[in-house]
């Protein structure tokens, strides 16, 4: 359960008691009232602090407030059971009385809320400590584990009964007459009906995960994955360039990496050999790829925001490159069996995952811990190792540690904590061969997908470095958005990307690349298919660094798809989206920016008597996320606005943090 998820209603149900029980009078008439508002309000702290422990991973602390909020539901109960001369004096107001006949079933939902608690208290410890944890060594395999099946089967069981806890303490909330509650107290009541709503819809996913879950683990038959990892340095679509991969098998729950016997992981230059293109049949939203020869290959495939189309794509280059590969002396061609998915993972994946991991030392040359772990594998590995070769070999080794490490976890709870918050902020992206699974895999929103956001208005700024370098580790990134809605429904958008080349010279020639100290940025800006260019800019200090084809609006005409035509930049149409492609070139210590003006027909919605304009930015996963600022000028008249997360400037309505994961924003207002 979140802290949103303990039923609201219980502060206003213990107030209510305190308050109109009168609580000065005779201390020998209290037993009663106190008990039950002190067992509300008990109730309400205890859970929140369980659902701050779980968080923490601290379950001593979480199991004794669990149990204490279960304690406070029974004071509560008692309470209100009480024989005592208050009770009876409080019932003498009509008020009162009213109220006391709603009180029952605010207290039956909060104890189901409590034993809901209880029950995910119950898969917390259980599942993850002590002798019927799902992770635990196997007995058939000294030094292996095992990922137990019949353990994940058995928490179905308990899942159900969580959601059947929730489910009736919704009920409750909903058979509260709130005509017998004072005012104040409505909005809490409700807040507790839609919570015990969304925690359903929430477990609703979580118990589809356990039906399919067995099968991912190979219950009835092994199943073969490659995990593929980003470099976030060197910017590409889905997060960055491909640095390394392996081949994960999982037997009935036993996982195993092919390690690199017969040279089947590693590098991707194994498999990439002389940055040789491949042609195979191209899917018509594979633009970027179709548009750009070097794109062609399986190191270099992953452009596309888009992980399902991504990872297709990664499959099959990495067959066929299986299939032309010829033997080079050192290492043998790696095998490409037929895989039942492709997982992205990135630097920042290994930085979450490295409380569950612990530190290791890999090659003998210096301790990797969560502090320094993303620094080594995006800048000071090029400085430490500047010969390719050797790098490769280090970082190739860095990596076969980490994927080993992650199934021996040292800390199996830090380690589910660290694997939930990358899924939740997509540096971990998964697609599944089998339609069942990946269905699961998008309602879960793991898949790294661009979304459809039929009914709202759409942004999704998406970053290529096409320097050849790896200067995207220390760039920043500022979107701006500011909307203008009309009368007429439609919304005038002016988006404002800015990226700053933040790096400190000298740096090590391979992080400088091709490129020396300048970044290029490919930008690449996704809005809604029916959105009408009005007008776009570049902007930067007119200074022509290197011989290319650059205008003094720091705008570089390469590569192809990021060519314009005259004023207008190019073009291009992927999974329902329109996408302006833009290239800039940005000297160190210094800025570029792109602009598009746009309309969006039929931006405003209406929805319960309410004017509605809702707006989804997606993210593209990165090491330093970007800055978001989005700016609303309602249309004039409008009040009763509603605009969660916004503050107020004037009239403007003003929305600015760090864009962590995908975010839904709305507004809503009446004429």
């Amino acid at each position: 359960m979140t802290e949103n998820d303990a039923p609201t209603g219980l502060i206003g149900a213990g107030t209510l008691l305190l308050t109109l029980g009168g609580v000065l009078l005779w201390l020998n008439m209290l037993s009663g009232p106190v008990n039950l508002g002190t067992g509300l309000l008990g109730a309400r702290s205890h859970l929140t602090k369980a659902q701050q422990a779980l968080e923490n991973t601290a379950f001593k602390k979480a199991t004794r407030e669990t149990y204490a909020a279960q304690g406070a539901v029974a004071r509560a109960q008692g309470g209100f059971d009480a024989d005592s001369p208050l009770m009876d004096l409080a019932t003498l107001s009509p008020t009162v009385d009213d109220a006391m006949t709603e009180l029952p079933r605010i207290l039956n939902a909060v104890g189901f809320a409590a034993d809901a608690a209880a029950g995910t208290l119950e898969i917390g410890v259980g599942a993850l400590r002590g002798p019927n944890m799902i992770v635990s060594p196997d007995p058939d395999d000294a030094g292996g584990s095992i990922i137990r099946i019949d353990r994940i089967e058995a928490l179905s069981d308990t899942l159900r009964q969580i959601r059947a806890d929730i489910t009736a303490a919704g009920a409750e909330f909903e058979a509260v007459n709130l005509e017998n509650l004072p005012r104040r107290l409505h909005d809490e009541v409700r807040d507790g009906i839609d919570e015990a709503t969304s925690t359903d819809e929430l477990l609703a996913r979580v118990e589809a995960g356990f039906e399919v879950l067995p099968e991912i683990l190979g219950r009835d038959e092994p199943r073969t994955y490659i995990i593929g990892f980003q470099n976030s340095a060197e910017l590409r679509g889905s997060g960055g360039a491909l640095l390394q991969f392996e081949f994960l098998t999982i037997d009935n729950g036993r996982p195993h990496l092919a390690g690199s016997s017969r040279g089947s992981v590693g590098s991707v230059y194994k498999l990439d050999q002389d940055r040789q293109t491949i042609d195979i049949p191209l899917p018509p939203d594979a633009w970027y790829v179709r548009e750009i020869v070097d794109a062609q290959r399986f190191g270099n495939f992953n452009w596309s925001p888009d992980w399902p189309l991504d990872a297709k794509l990664g499959i099959a280059y990495g067959q066929r490159s299986a299939d032309l590969c010829k033997p080079d002396g050192e290492n043998e061609c790696p095998d490409f069996p037929d895989v039942d998915g492709m997982i992205a993972v990135d630097p920042v994946t290994v930085e979450n995952l490295m409380p569950g991991v612990g530190p290791f030392q890999p090659r003998k040359a210096f301790f990797v811990t969560r502090s320094t772990v993303v620094d080594v594998l995006l800048n000071k590995a090029y400085a430490v190792y500047p010969i390719p070769s050797d790098r490769r070999a280090f970082l190739g080794d860095l990596v076969s540690k980490f994927f080993e490490r992650m199934f021996d976890p040292s800390q199996p709870t830090e380690l589910v904590n660290g694997i939930g918050h990358s899924l939740a902020t997509k540096h971990i992206q998964i697609w599944m061969a089998d339609d069942a699974e990946q269905a699961y895999v998008e309602r879960m929103n793991w898949d790294g997908a661009i979304e459809r956001a039929p009914q709202s208005d759409y942004l999704y700024v998406v970053e290529q470095n096409v320097g050849g370098n790896k200067l995207s580790y220390t760039a920043g990134q500022t979107n701006e958005v500011d909307v203008t809605l009309g009368e007429n429904g439609g919304a005038r958008v002016s988006t404002k990307v800015t990226i700053s080349n933040d790096v400190i010279l000298p740096q090590p020639r391979w992080v400088l690349g091709d490129s020396k100290s300048v970044h290029r940025p490919m930008v690449n800006i996704y809005v809604p298919e029916d959105a009408e260019l009005l007008g776009a800019k570049t902007a930067k200090p007119c200074a022509v660094v290197v011989s290319l084809p650059l205008d003094c609006n720091g705008r570089l005409n390469t590569p192809a798809p990021a060519v314009w035509s005259g004023a207008s930049p190019a073009q291009h149409t992927e999974k329902g989206k329109k996408v302006w492609s833009t290239t800039l070139q940005i000297p160190a210590q210094q800025k570029g920016s792109v602009s598009v003006d746009y309309l969006i027909p039929g931006a405003v919605q209406s929805r319960g008597g309410r004017s509605v304009y809702s707006l989804l930015i997606q993210r593209q996963p990165k090491v330093t996320p970007e800055d978001l600022v989005v700016r609303i000028l309602v249309p004039e008249g409008a009040h009763s606005i509603r605009a969660p997360g916004f503050r107020r400037d004037g009239d403007t309505l003003v929305y600015q943090r760090p864009l962590t994961k995908d975010t839904a924003l709305e507004v809503s207002w009446e004429e």
